[in-house]
């Protein structure tokens, strides 16, 4: 009830200021990471915990930071006792927010690599606002979406 609780507070809490956030607004200052447990969220710090739901979080990084170009966008799930989960699926969906439908990938399946890390490539083809939609699910429940924005200069 308490850990509930908490989480209502950041949430209640982070609502003003994401109701603030414009989608134009690239300052690393601005971008806004909600934490706790939401069906739907947008995540910008990398190496961060970022809650899918209140069972599971990821930790996503990148391998070099993101520029025009190929980059691997990695992503590492881990249950509430902090164990690193490898049965769920997780597809991802790299667009430009700005010109949506012109740049999208589609729900794409991220793979295991050999460090047993979920894994995708990300084209970014120009500079500008990029989004990469993460959906996971276990078998046939969908857990929830996680989005990962940036700005590609």
């Amino acid at each position: 009830m308490k850990k509930i609780l908490i989480i209502t507070v950041i949430v209640i809490l982070a609502l003003p200021m994401l109701a603030q956030h414009c989608g134009g607004c690239t300052s690393p200052a601005k971008e806004l990471s909600v934490l706790g447990p939401t069906s739907k969220q947008v995540i910008a710090k990398p190496k961060a915990i970022h809650w899918i739901d209140s069972n599971y979080y990821l930790i996503y990084n990148w391998d070099k930071k993101p520029k025009i170009g190929n980059h691997i966008l990695l992503v590492d799930v881990y249950n509430k006792n902090k164990q690193v989960v490898r049965d769920i699926q997780v597809t991802a969906n790299a667009y430009m927010p700005s010109m949506k439908g012109s740049h999208d990938t589609g729900d794409k399946k991220m793979q295991l690599n050999k460090k047993q890390k979920y894994a995708i490539p990300v084209n970014f083809m120009m500079l500008g606002d990029w989004e990469i939609e993460l959906k996971f699910s276990k078998g046939s429940t969908s857990l929830g979406k996680a989005f990962v924005k940036l700005d590609i200069k």
